[in-house]
């Protein structure tokens, strides 16, 4: 997963009524926006705004049943991408292990001796 898609997934999840659509849908199982919209009682145009960005991030998948476009959650891509995310730390994080922080810092800043 590359770093675009990381930030799209994890500022998907940065909304707290955007987690919420989340728990109600995976609770669910799957739900459609007139659900959602009863369930949250807010206005279906904002609740589909929300809705629009979990799916741009890969986070709800939908299929549509007549004219009905349900959604799902799709756990896999949110852990996918904590696991890249962590992947990708724990990785430059080994990589600097043996670097002298307070030297890098001391000749990069001006230090000053406590």
């Amino acid at each position: 997963m590359n770093a675009k898609e990381l930030a799209d997934v994890f500022d998907a999840l940065g909304s707290e009524l955007r987690l919420r659509i989340i728990e109600l849908v995976a609770g669910h199982k799957e739900m459609c926006i007139c659900e959602l919209v009863d369930a949250l009682d807010m206005s279906q145009a904002n609740v589909s705004r929300h809705v629009r960005v979990l799916r741009s991030a890969g986070i709800l998948q939908s299929r549509k049943m007549g004219v009905l476009v349900i959604h799902r959650v799709d756990p896999e891509r949110i852990a996918h991408a904590s696991s890249a995310l962590g992947e990708r730390i724990a990785e430059l994080h080994h990589r600097s292990a043996g670097e002298d922080v307070e030297a890098r810092l001391a000749s990069r800043c001006q230090v000053e001796a406590s």
